[in-house]
């Protein structure tokens, strides 16, 4: 059962795990993203700290946006950077950190997800709210949902809004207007969402169940069977590559039909993770251990 096309993947081997570079962060960290053009790294961590890194590791900036920073985001180019508090808060951020504007929604924020070039900003809320905002802070669009999203997508090359609740449903909406373009009920935990740049490879990440793959329209393409439960995934670009983790110390990379291409034993478990473009680079937060930068390029 494949993640994507009939392409072969890209090459790799097992043990191909390198530590390029490490940031120790003040507080366990929370969360992490990568941006596919610029190769910058966010942290973020449990005093809500932000963390801006180029892609050699070396700091360009550190915030404390808002008082209880639930939610962080960086568009691909690096343009801009998307927060979301627990007390509602949304706001976007210029790449030196400075705030640019800044919203209160009536619920707290529990996602963000900002588009590949800044020009939307999605945000959910802890009563199922989803809003979404243009570069300069204005609403285009509401909508409610059955149950919190907890995780959010933008596809890079079409425009959809992707969302998944923790249990029971996933989501796909037109980014410009919020209208339904399918939904689907699961019976199942899910602890992360990632998508291939056409959209055409949706995975989430579904503990004892791997990964539960969907296409651009909403076709469930079965899924596939992990090692151990699957509790973070994140995708190349091209859908190929699949770096997931579970709740215990192991990352395992896999190919499009699933097949473990390397693992590598971390100190602690991984809290988040994100996968470059071309599935050469991967960036972890750890469990009380900061975050670090790994190489997956043969050797």
């Amino acid at each position: 059962m494949t993640l994507s096309g009939s392409a072969p993947p890209p090459v790799a081997a097992p043990g191909l795990f390198k530590t390029l570079w490490s940031l120790a962060t003040g507080a366990p960290p929370c969360g992490v993203v990568l941006a596919r053009e610029s190769g910058q790294v966010l942290a973020w961590d449990e005093n809500h700290w932000l963390y801006l890194l180029n892609s050699r590791g070396e700091r360009q900036g550190q915030a404390r946006p808002l008082s209880a920073l639930a939610a962080a985001c960086l568009a691909d180019d690096g343009s801009a950077l998307g927060v979301a508090g627990a007390r509602g808060e949304v706001g976007r951020l210029a790449p030196d950190l400075t705030p640019r504007w800044q919203r209160t929604l009536r619920h707290p924020a529990v996602a963000v997800a900002v588009d590949p070039f800044a020009r939307r900003l999605a945000v959910s809320d802890s009563k199922g709210g989803l809003f979404v905002f243009d570069r300069d802070g204005r609403l285009l669009w509401e909508a409610h949902q059955p149950r919190p999203l907890h995780h959010l997508a933008f596809v890079p090359e079409a425009p959809f809004l992707l969302g998944a609740a923790d249990f029971g449903l996933v989501v796909s909406l037109e980014a410009a207007t919020g209208q339904l373009v399918w939904r689907d009920g699961l019976a199942v935990h899910c602890g992360a969402l990632a998508v291939s740049g056409d959209g055409e490879v949706i995975v989430l990440a579904c503990f004892s169940d791997g990964l539960r793959r969907y296409g651009r329209g909403g076709a469930n393409k079965g899924h596939v069977t992990t090692a151990e439960p699957c509790r973070l995934a994140a995708l190349s670009f091209d859908g190929r590559l699949a770096l997931v983790a579970g709740r215990a110390n192991r990352l395992l990379l896999l190919d499009t039909h699933g097949k473990v291409l390397g693992i590598h034993l971390l100190e602690r478990p991984a809290v988040a993770l994100a996968l470059a473009a071309l599935g050469e680079r991967a960036v972890v937060a750890l469990t009380d251990g900061g975050v670090l930068a790994l190489d997956l390029r043969s050797r």
